[in-house]
């Protein structure tokens, strides 16, 4: 059984209605990758996932591992998918777009520059969709072991608020 290195879990204020995963001092991904998804999508600046409040916190909980994990939890989540992600500084932080991590949420790049698999599971985006959560009502999970790159897959996609995404990408 895979063990993680490290969790930590903390809340994390949203902005324009995404957050990212990025090397320390990296541009801001395009959101295009993550809505053809509809959760999360990279680019050359990393990673982001698209939440469904347009401001507030949602609760995130990091999950760094030395291998992917034997097994994919599923069943209390409304989406999962994963992507491959280049750490070329080796410092992969989880952040809003004006602000640093909150300090719970340490770098997730351990082994150092690389590349890295990112598997995001969310629930709760069908709560208050495109509004400002005075309090998290979204949580998401993000494991992140060293893997070679691999095609973005999404394992599960079941919430109203990523088919909407998913949707609107196509109408593109």
């Amino acid at each position: 059984m895979t063990m993680p290195v490290r969790t930590a879990t903390a809340d994390l204020y949203v902005d324009y209605g995404h957050f990212s995963v990025t090397d320390y001092g990296a541009d801001v991904p395009e959101l295009g990758p993550a809505y053809a998804d509809g959760l999360v999508g990279v680019d050359s600046g990393g990673a982001a996932v698209l939440t469904g409040i347009a401001t507030g916190d949602v609760t995130v909980t990091l999950q760094v591992l030395d291998a992917e994990p034997d097994s994919i939890e599923l069943d209390s989540w409304d989406e999962v998918s994963e992507v491959s992600l280049d750490s070329e500084e080796g410092y992969l932080l989880v952040h809003n777009m004006m602000d640093g991590p909150p300090r719970e949420l340490d770098e997730l790049a351990y082994l150092g520059p690389g590349t890295y698999r990112v598997r995001v599971h969310a629930r709760g985006r069908d709560i208050a969709p495109h509004s400002r959560a005075e309090t998290p009502q979204e949580h998401y999970k993000i494991s992140v072991w060293p893997a070679p790159e691999a095609p973005a897959t999404a394992h599960k996609q079941t919430d109203r608020y990523g088919h909407e995404v998913r949707a609107k990408s196509t109408e593109r």
